[in-house]
């Protein structure tokens, strides 16, 4: 699970160095996204050399057993220092950046410094890629070596949980604020792995033992590192994929509105603002959709306007008993009310047959009334749903036990 969390995270840092390359190459003398880049790059590096065979293989190359793991968390130690480098830039004027950067980077070089001396007195001939901390953790030469980097890792990722959560409700843009969110969520959960970083070298000291919690911290520094990284990069794809979204929203809306609208338009041509297409070109017509679906909404409700002289009041009283009884009710009933309401209409429409002024009223409006297109479109697709579903003689039925329910002769009166 390890080895698996190690690839994971790995080609996630990858994923976000090729994703901001482009931008890299745009604006090379950014130092923010040079930092941020760096930091993927380091972050992947990190993930790689300590996957085990690639440990071994390190550690062949090089010829010192576990130089992998002073490597591995080197890049840490340094991918850090690149986080506060970005928020750094992020947040000051360039002047006062660039000296607060000069001394991060400091501590970053004296840190990693301190890291390699502590390594070579330690000297751990042993080879253990799979649990160098826990093998190790009693050599006192070690438990310097982690102290430091557990307590660079923990200042490091508390500032990022701090500063991110702070600007993040400060951020003007949408997707600048939930990245950083992302990123102090993702922060706060590799806490997890430095807090059992931090227990193994205590439970030297008090006598307990965190060793069934390793694949926690496993779990704690991989996820959260991954989830950092997407967070970096949320505000620069997140809109693209919104609006990837909202294109799929509205093609669906537009289709699913399709039957309904062919229906009005062979009855009130006039509706249309363009000339009506086939099925397929419907179906293939890819561009501006939303625009098009909000065309669609409104000549779906120019057609129900020009059907209401035709919508028999008898027959919408049946439609709703009839509704009831099969156990409808809610935004169910009312669109397939609505639906059939329409069907009667159209058949009406065709036969020649309207209705007179003062029943016309008594059909009342086409649907609840909204306050926003989203909200009618939602409404009309319910309506447009129903309607497909209809059976083919179901608006005859109902008109025929209007007709049978009203009285004298039962026919409905007309006007013209």
């Amino acid at each position: 699970m390890i080895t698996s969390l190690h690839a994971f995270g790995a080609v996630a840092a990858w994923a976000g160095l090729f994703y901001k390359w482009r931008s890299l190459r745009q604006n090379p003398a950014d130092p923010a996204l040079l930092a941020l880049c760096a930091v993927f790059t380091l972050s992947g590096l990190s993930f790689f050399i300590s996957l085990p065979v690639v440990w071994v293989r390190v550690d062949d190359l090089l010829g010192v057993p576990n130089i992998a793991a002073l490597l591995a968390q080197s890049c840490v130690m340094a991918l850090l220092v690149g986080q506060q480098l970005v928020l750094t830039y992020w947040a000051r004027p360039p002047e006062r950046a660039r000296v607060l950067a000069r001394l991060q980077l400091c501590f970053g070089v004296a840190a990693i410094a301190s890291l390699a001396t502590l390594f070579w007195l330690l000297t751990p001939t042993a080879q253990r890629p799979r649990d160098f901390t826990l093998y190790y953790v009693h050599d006192p030469y070690y438990i310097a070596y982690l102290s430091l980097y557990v307590g660079a890792y923990l200042i490091g990722e508390i500032n990022v949980v701090r500063v991110c959560w702070g600007y993040s409700a400060v951020a003007g843009r949408t997707w600048l604020r939930r990245g950083l969110r992302v990123t102090a969520v993702g922060a706060f959960i590799t806490l997890g792995y430095g807090g059992i970083r931090a227990g193994n070298i205590l439970g030297i000291a008090f006598g307990f033992d965190l060793r069934h919690l390793e694949t926690v911290a496993w779990l704690c520094g991989d996820l959260g590192s991954a989830i950092t990284l997407v967070g970096w990069t949320l505000p620069g794809w997140g809109p693209r994929v919104a609006a990837a979204g909202r294109w799929v929203t509205a093609y669906r809306r537009h289709r699913r509105l399709y039957p309904l609208w062919a229906a009005l338009h062979e009855a009130v041509p006039t509706i249309a603002l363009a000339p009506a297409r086939s099925e397929l070109a419907d179906r293939l017509a890819v561009r501006q959709v939303e625009f098009r679906l909000y065309r669609r909404v409104i000549e779906i409700r120019d057609g129900q306007l020009a059907l209401r002289a035709h919508a028999d009041p008898e027959a919408m009283a049946e439609v709703t008993r009839a509704s009831h009884e099969a156990g409808l009710s809610g935004d169910e009933l009312r669109a397939r009310v609505e639906a059939l309401r329409i069907a009667s209409a159209l058949r009406a429409r065709a036969r020649g047959r309207t209705v007179a002024d003062a029943d016309r009223a008594r059909v009342g409006a086409e649907g609840p009334a909204f306050t926003d297109l989203a909200a009618e479109t939602a409404w009309l697709v319910r309506v447009a749903v129903a309607f497909a579903a209809l059976p083919a003689d179901a608006s005859e039925q109902a008109d025929g036990a209007a007709r049978a329910a009203a009285p004298g002769d039962g026919r409905v009166p007309e006007v013209g």
